[in-house]
């Protein structure tokens, strides 16, 4: 871990601030919250043709874990994950087809019911539904069964911690001819609750200190930070991803969006990387620093292991598309070069005027007027290391011995 006197005090508050601006605003989240309720109660009212099967609507990705980030414009949305798990089914009951059939048909009952102008869209595993009331929503609808006891078969077969397996699904997959239109045991598997356990877990104790700060500024001082939901807070690993995520977004759209490192890997290295740091600062340095370790090379393939499957590898796809591979570690090394290179500047604005570059100047703007009205900020004050737009310092590692940026045999 980076020790705090390698972290300069405008670089600290430059990286906290950009977290704030990133957040999604909570009113926000609540419409997010809202809106799934909404289609839960929708799926149980009385002439639903679905009730019967006990449909439990929850979210998944970025607004489970609390690290989506606000669109880079106005003109793209907020994605909205969606599981609606029919807990009265299973896998030998009906078809993946068919639970989709029923999946798309409420849908299009839920769509004309609200007024939604937008047409049911489908893509391989989901349905969607597109907001067209200014609200940037999308909401991706993933159908599912349970398939609690077959993960938890799994999970010990690799020796694995069975409790993950709470909440496993099987999912439809349009894409798997063979399997989509017959009764089978044979159903594509996810496990999102299971995630969603274990990245709390990689975070805990940071967690449930800012629950409990919310809870007593809340005066509910006898309550329960398991009832504070994780969007609720916001942590130094949630933050470092979500200002990674962007990095990321800016990076590929100047090269070749295609290539672009998919979140879910973002989001499972930098947990096994995150080692409990307290302030973003620090959090973001140990993660560009380690976050390629939880790599694994089998053989000729890069294996990057869903924590709670470890039968899935999430880079499965960087041996059909290798410059995929490529793109992640030239990725990498830019964020490393990036954020290294302001890591000790002690003017805020000079760490915003760099970075501005690899996070484009809307955000790193807002994000000056946040610093500005900080109370703490020394922005105006601080004489700066050196003139913005000069030669980096370099690299700022900590003590600790720079691990090389791609394994051995990277070509």
């Amino acid at each position: 871990m980076n020790r705090h006197s390698d972290i300069g005090y405008g670089y600290n508050i430059a990286i906290e601030k950009l977290a704030e601006e990133l957040a999604v605003p909570q009113d926000r989240f609540d419409q997010a919250e809202s809106r799934y309720k909404d289609l839960g109660g929708f799926l149980h009212r009385a002439d639903s043709k679905v009730r019967e099967f006990d449909p439990d609507v929850y979210v998944q990705g970025s607004f489970a874990l609390g690290t989506p980030i606000k669109p880079a414009s106005s003109d793209e949305d907020y994605d909205l994950d969606i599981v609606v798990a029919f807990r009265s089914l299973n896998k030998m009951s009906i078809t993946q087809a068919d639970l989709r059939g029923l999946m798309r048909n409420e849908l299009k009952a839920y769509r004309k019911a609200r007024g939604i102008s937008n047409e049911v869209g489908e893509s391989r595993r989901c349905c969607t539904l597109v907001y067209a009331d200014g609200a940037q929503f999308h909401m991706d609808v993933l159908p599912a069964v349970p398939n609690e006891a077959n993960m938890r078969l799994l999970l010990s077969s690799y020796m694995a911690d069975e409790a993950l397996a709470e909440g496993a699904i099987a999912i439809t997959d349009s894409d798997e001819t063979a399997t989509y239109n017959v009764i089978t045991d044979d159903w594509p598997r996810s496990n999102p609750r299971g995630f969603a356990s274990w990245f709390k877990s990689r975070q805990i104790e940071q967690l449930n200190e800012r629950r409990r700060a919310f809870l007593d500024a809340q005066g509910k001082v006898t309550a329960s930070v398991e009832d504070v939901p994780v969007f609720r807070v916001r942590t130094p690993l949630q933050s470092s991803i979500m200002i990674l995520k962007r990095h990321r977004d800016e990076w590929f759209a100047e090269r070749d969006p295609d290539l672009k490192v998919i979140s879910i890997i973002l989001t499972t290295l930098s947990s096994h990387a995150y080692s409990g740091e307290n302030r973003v600062s620090d959090a973001i340095a140990k993660i560009l620093r380690d976050m390629h370790l939880a790599i694994e090379q089998r053989g000729s393939i890069s294996w990057i292991q869903n924590p709670t499957d470890p039968s899935e590898n999430f880079a499965d796809r960087w041996e059909t598309y290798p410059e995929r591979r490529t793109a992640f570690f030239k990725w990498l090394e830019a964020a490393r070069q990036d954020f290294g290179a302001v890591q000790k500047f002690s003017d805020a604005g000079i760490v915003l005027n760099e970075l501005a570059r690899s996070l484009g100047n809307p955000l790193t703007e807002a994000t000056r007027s946040r610093v500005a009205s900080s109370a703490g900020s020394r922005a105006a004050t601080a004489a700066p290391a050196v003139a913005g737009g000069a030669s980096a310092p370099g690299l700022v590692f900590g003590e600790e011995e720079r691990r090389p940026t791609e394994p051995k045999g990277f070509g």
